[in-house]
């Protein structure tokens, strides 16, 4: 008798945290494809955006390639099937500056987890102004982006 009364405590123990853990908790991960990042771009000022639309994406790319004489092949994106999320971190005084999308995940909001990385005090880098930048391309999305940004510091082997 006490087996089951302890049993069935069990039971209903297990069941009512097993449902509490998974109540609220509609955050999905979305796959991301790099489509573009590097060092230089024109855009001077720090920029995240979402881009849901072809005529904002080549928009911002006119801005990011307006210090060209010839602009490059801009990557095509089927905005019938996906979002662009691009992050710009502004000029930086000198090289080994580098930004990444480490992921987004989205429940109401879209929430996109960035890595600035600054160059250590041991690194050698160029005296060239730095604009680093990224951009992926995500699932077609009109959930509200939220930036999360952190920042470290990456020391140089000498």
């Amino acid at each position: 008798m006490k087996a089951n009364i302890l049993l069935t405590a069990v039971f209903f123990i297990s069941l009512f945290f097993g449902g509490c853990s998974t109540q609220g908790n509609d955050e999905k991960k979305l796959p991301m494809e790099i489509i573009l990042d590097g060092t230089y771009s024109a855009i001077e000022d720090k920029r995240e955006v979402l881009l849901n639309n072809n005529d904002d994406y080549q928009k911002l790319m006119a801005d990011v390639y307006k210090n060209l004489d010839q602009m490059p092949r801009i990557p095509v994106v089927d905005f019938n099937k996906n979002s662009v999320v691009a992050v710009f971190i502004g000029n930086r005084s000198n090289g080994g500056f580098m930004v990444a999308i480490d992921s987004i995940t989205e429940t109401k909001n879209l929430t996109v987890n960035i890595t600035e990385t600054t160059p250590g005090s041991t690194c050698i880098v160029t005296d060239a102004i730095t604009r680093p930048f990224t951009l992926v391309k995500i699932p077609k999305t009109e959930a509200k982006p939220v930036f999360k940004t952190k920042q470290i510091v990456k020391e140089c082997q000498q």
